[in-house]
């Protein structure tokens, strides 16, 4: 991996560009957007279509049939899906055109507010490009928050417009009640049954058909179009943050630029690929990407965590998955989902026996040593790894990794099974996502890679934490991010921005809690949060979120919350084991699987032993201190999902939330200890 960026004696990590360029390289999208204008998100959509007219741009999966299954008191619904189908470049940008003139004849005005509370979809991209040609300001809500947690968005930012899906348009229906400005919702229609129904729905609100809102009539001619500015607002990104109330983050067209023109020389994506997308458009890090990939010209196929895979919740039997059918060659994820997949292969392959099981997890083991031997990759694609490779598509070579710490182990594995690049990256809402990212050829697992394309960095002490940038042999401190992808701040809370946010020498900088260490090569390695580090009876200081991250490799894990009290001298942890491989476990103990329950499973004794002993066996091959490895474990098969909400949308553990619903069992668990 090549330095981008030095460090100097007073400890600041700065990228190495002249001062006072907004895009100080010509590489990427640079000289492109430079010589066509482009200074809005609008502006990189336009110049997508005029470069691209008639080549795919968005593809949505055809719905053929739906079926709803009851089921212990739960309606389960199965999907039948078709093929994909195709908007062109110039077909995407004239719909953004309909949108932004149909939400003007009906009473949105520039610097006027709109949300989106919608799923990942083609209509949830298109209608903010409308809204921001009209200087009109888009206000995104996870689908995941909580029905306060809608409102409150919705109030704060004192919106009028609300834009959503069939699906969520209950969940709107609720809470209108509370939002008393909203004046119109428009909602984005199944394919087989329209906007559903609506006998609930308010009288005094406006019910507008996504199609309907598209037709262009008289009115629309009268319109005119302001020139949107590139410092205006252009999202308000709530953040579902694992602790308290949802902020909302201001990111103008120039922060979110910053990161589309980083990303456009970070992923090096070309005219020929084609991009899967079912991570939440309402994260930052998923919509500055697909807004490089179209100033880049290549196509976006949507998908959702429930019809990813041939084997996930919503699929219907005899129907592939979206990556069979989309075959991508680029891919966002997270590292649950990473973790997912790799667990997912891993039981699979062990139901093909325990011969085929010992030769593939070798090949894994040793593949990234073998591929020095000539067409020794090639062999062992072609023969042990080609089938698994088939559920992604097959034809995937380059995945993006954020959102959270990909512990080398996952990362090895996943490069291996998948032969593809694993480029992991680091950023928040708060930098549009954008801070660093691994090059695309660097093959050492571990950290984050170096700023991004007119990114500054530095560290500053943390005391408290005993992390200095005096450390040797590697500078250590708290990660401050400052340059053009710095957000203007937390919408309405002026206490936070003095907190988080601070001007120094003409530039904006933003204090993201988290510790970082910069490696010989000049990479940026995360080794703790503050907010995670808790310090033990006797001193010892515990990093929670490197604890869980190490411990969560464990195939026996499929998540895990670990818990730390102040006046105690051992953590604890919260486990939801992997269903299948329960029943293993069990039959090691010597438990019949035909006399008891998984429920029963959970609490059995025995069981909770096995799995501990298991941690903490791991936990030392990881690298964990005696007092970092948990001393008692509570099995649980609860969900942890963002409708529980035990976790964010972006999938991080909600500290507070869990610490709350787990409280009696922590507390028996240390009671037992002392």
């Amino acid at each position: 991996m090549a330095m981008r960026g030095m460090k100097t004696s007073e400890g600041w990590y700065v990228k190495a560009t002249p001062s006072g360029e907004p895009y100080p390289l010509d590489s990427g999208l640079v000289p492109k957007f430079r010589k066509a204008g482009v200074t809005t998100l609008p502006g990189a959509l336009q110049y997508g279509a005029s470069v691209h007219g008639s080549k795919p741009c968005m593809a949505t999966r055809q719905l053929l049939d739906r079926e709803r299954i009851e089921k212990n008191g739960k309606t389960f619904e199965k999907l039948k899906l078709g093929e994909y189908t195709w908007k062109t470049y110039s077909e995407v940008q004239q719909l953004a055109v309909d949108v932004g003139l149909g939400v003007r004849v009906r009473g949105l005005q520039p610097l006027d507010r709109a949300v989106i509370f919608a799923e990942t979809r083609a209509d949830w991209l298109v209608s903010a490009m409308g809204c921001l040609q009209h200087r009109i300001t888009v206000v995104t809500l996870y689908t995941t928050l909580t029905d306060s947690g809608i409102a409150h968005g919705i109030n704060e930012t004192e919106v009028p417009f609300v834009f959503t899906t069939y699906d969520l348009l209950p969940r709107v229906t609720r809470v209108l009640s509370q939002c008393p400005k909203v004046k119109t919702v428009v909602v984005m229609e199944d394919q087989l049954d329209g906007v559903g129904d609506v006998c609930s729905f308010p009288t005094n609100v406006n019910l507008v058909p996504f199609k309907e809102l598209i037709k262009t009539d008289a009115k629309s001619a009268s319109v005119s179009t302001p020139v949107p500015d590139a410092e205006d607002t252009a999202i308000i990104m709530y953040t579902s943050g694992s602790t308290g109330t949802p902020k909302g983050v201001e990111l103008s067209h120039t922060n979110i630029l910053a990161s589309v023109v980083a990303y456009s020389v970070q992923m090096n994506v070309g005219l020929e690929d084609r991009y899967l997308s079912f991570l939440p458009l309402a994260h930052i890090m998923e919509l500055a990407s697909e807004i490089a990939l179209i100033s880049l010209g290549a196509t976006i196929l949507y998908s959702s965590p429930h019809t990813l895979t041939s084997t996930s919740p919503k699929v219907m039997k005899g129907t592939e998955g979206d990556a069979k059918m989309a075959k991508p060659t680029v891919m966002n994820s997270v590292p649950l989902v990473v973790d997912r997949i790799i667990k997912g292969v891993s039981q699979k392959v062990e139901q093909q026996g325990w011969i085929k099981s010992l030769v593939f997890n070798e090949a894994v083991r040793y593949k990234f040593w073998l591929e020095y031997i000539p067409f020794t990759s090639y062999i062992l694609n072609l023969f042990i790894f080609r089938r698994v490779q088939q559920e992604l598509g097959g034809e995937l070579r380059r995945m993006v990794v954020g959102g959270a710490p990909l512990s080398p182990q996952t990362h090895d594995t996943m490069r291996a099974i998948f032969d593809i690049s694993i480029q992991v990256g680091y950023g928040s809402t708060e930098t549009a996502s954008c801070t660093s990212g691994m090059d695309e050829d660097d093959i050492i697992t571990g950290h984050v890679g170096g700023p991004n394309l007119g990114v500054l960095m530095k560290l500053v002490d943390w005391e408290e934490g005993n992390y200095r940038v005096t450390d040797t042999p590697n500078p250590r401190g708290e990660v401050v991010v400052g340059g053009i992808v710095v957000s203007k701040g937390y919408f309405k809370l002026p206490e936070e921005n003095k907190a988080a946010f601070y001007e120094e020498n003409g530039l904006r900088w933003f204090r993201t809690g988290d510790i970082g260490e910069i490696n010989s090569l000049g990479a940026l390695k995360i080794i703790d949060r503050k907010k995670d580090l808790v310090k033990l009876k006797h001193g010892e200081y515990v990093s929670l979120g490197n604890t869980e991250s190490k411990l969560k490799t464990l195939s026996n894990v499929e998540n895990i919350c670990v818990f730390a009290d102040s006046t105690k001298d051992k953590t604890v942890a919260v486990v939801v084991p992997s269903a299948e491989r329960l029943w293993k476990v069990a039959a090691s103990v010597g438990i019949d699987k035909d006399t008891v329950t998984i429920e029963e499973l959970c609490a059995d004794e025995r069981v909770k032993e096995a799995i501990l002993k298991e941690l903490q066996s791991h936990g030392k091959k990881c690298g964990l201190t005696r007092w970092e490895v948990p001393a008692a474990v509570y099995l649980t098969l609860e969900p942890w999902t963002p409708d529980t909400g035990l976790v964010t949308a972006a999938l991080k553990l909600r500290r507070k939330q869990l610490s709350h619903h787990y409280e009696h069992r922590v507390h028996d668990m240390y009671s037992r200890l002392d």
